[in-house]
């Protein structure tokens, strides 16, 4: 067979004499197949290149000439992995593809009158190269920001025979990076249910990588939620090294608040000033000359300016509405623990940079450091580490949906969570908006 045209061995005919009006099942097969009596048998090491073609014919009533047309098909099935995530990829993938039984058929009979494929016999499939590269789909708006499966690394296909059921199939990870660190692992099983494979099929087997986040619980541990499925978690940890999280809960249940009152519009009222002039520190240079902690903005005196009257401490002092509010958030749930006497604070623009790195995968946020640019993230990730854990949404369609910060950036500095990017305009302090808490546990 040559693809279009039967070529008879030398020797032979190159017609068959048949009986008008009656059916026929014709079979072809390459040298890839071995004929065995009245079966045909394909073994695992010829899955890539074996051919079987099978066609049933009814012959017409006259004498005329007639052409059969058979279609040649793979007797074997092929089968690759395609790694997909809500983010980009950050490094190519190494790894096996192998089995975890020995329920791999290795040969195959093949009944050319029923077409039907029987396993003769199984064993462990061998460990074979798996690696993949890293995603190609342009970086945060492919995925809608983190919404969709959308960044795939794709594996090459390996050949098994028909019978094979999925289940049996495994992936051992050895390198690849999505998220903070390389992966390591296997996936014992590359479907949930069994799902047996038919000859002729091509199959991609979706391996959807999703980020696990850490959380602080009631009783001032950390860790993954399913590893911890006795605790109530209410915080996301954002900078592990330092020990900060923040809350999973809106302050006051999405009550917005004033940064500092009329009084102080246009008052200096912290010791550390930024700005976008030259005057005093510059907000393009932000995270690099000035980053200081929201904790100590809203609990050491030391940084609020000789301008405020009464209680330096703004934790404690009405005039500054968000950090008061903040200062005496607590979870709807008891506290226990060394968590329990954890003061909360309003977070610093460099607290919140942390979350949008850890959280969001904001693009060069920790290098740029600037207040005054706008950056990509994957907005959807950040949401889910907090909706995951039964907490408020952040995102909004609010035009004025924006969170304060303790940063004083020419009046108070707030951030706007979209999807797409991150914002962080500055405003008159008597303007009101939501508070997120964050506590160093």
């Amino acid at each position: 067979m040559n693809g279009s045209t039967f070529t008879p061995d030398a020797g032979t005919s190159n017609q068959l004499f048949l009986m008008r009006g009656k059916t026929y099942t014709f079979v072809c097969f390459n040298d890839d197949v071995v004929a065995n009596g009245e079966s045909l048998e394909v073994s695992l090491d010829k899955a890539a290149t074996a051919r079987i073609g099978r066609q049933t014919v009814t012959t017409g009533t006259t004498w005329a000439q007639e052409t059969v047309k058979i279609i040649s098909k793979h007797a074997g099935v092929r089968v690759r992995t395609q790694i997909q995530a809500q983010k980009h990829t950050v490094k190519d993938f190494k790894a096996k593809f192998l089995s975890n039984s020995t329920n791999i058929p290795n040969k195959v009979s093949y009944n050319p009158v029923t077409g039907v494929y029987t396993t003769l016999s199984t064993a462990a499939l061998a460990a074979s190269e798996n690696n993949s590269p890293n995603s190609t789909e342009a970086r945060y708006t492919a995925s809608g920001y983190g919404k969709n499966f959308s960044y795939t690394s794709t594996a090459p296909f390996h050949y098994l025979l028909p019978g094979t059921d999925a289940k049996n199939l495994k992936m051992d990870i050895s390198e690849g990076q999505i998220f903070w660190k390389n992966m390591e692992g296997s996936i014992n099983s590359l479907v949930s249910a069994g799902k047996v494979l038919e000859a002729n099929g091509t199959y991609t087997i979706a391996v959807k990588i999703k980020p696990y986040f850490t959380y602080l619980f009631s009783d001032g541990t950390t860790g993954l939620l399913h590893k911890n499925p006795g605790k109530t978690p209410v915080g996301v940890v954002v900078d592990p090294v330092n020990h900060l999280a923040a809350a999973i809960e809106e302050v006051g249940n999405g009550t917005k608040y004033k940064f500092a009152v009329e009084k102080y519009r246009s008052v200096p009222t912290s010791t550390v000033q930024v700005s976008n002039s030259d005057l005093t520190i510059d907000a393009n240079q932000y995270l690099a000359q000035f980053a200081t902690s929201g904790y100590d903005e809203t609990w050491n005196a030391s940084y609020t300016s000789s301008n405020v009257t009464g209680d330096k401490v703004k934790g404690n002092n009405p005039d500054f509405p968000a950090f008061y509010a903040a200062g005496r958030f607590r979870p709807s749930v008891a506290l226990s623990g060394t968590l329990a006497s954890k003061k909360w604070f309003l977070p610093s623009q460099q607290d919140y940079f942390h979350a949008y790195d850890l959280l969001g995968f904001a693009q060069d946020i920790m290098l740029i450091g600037s207040l005054t640019q706008r950056y990509r993230w994957y907005g959807y990730l950040f949401e889910k580490a907090f909706t995951d854990a039964g907490g408020k949404s952040f995102m909004t369609t609010e035009q004025n949906g924006y969170y304060w910060t303790s940063t004083a950036h020419s009046g108070g500095s707030r951030f706007w969570p979209i999807a797409r990017e991150l914002y962080f305009p500055s405003n008159h302090s008597p303007f009101e908006y939501k508070v997120r808490a964050f506590v160093l546990y």
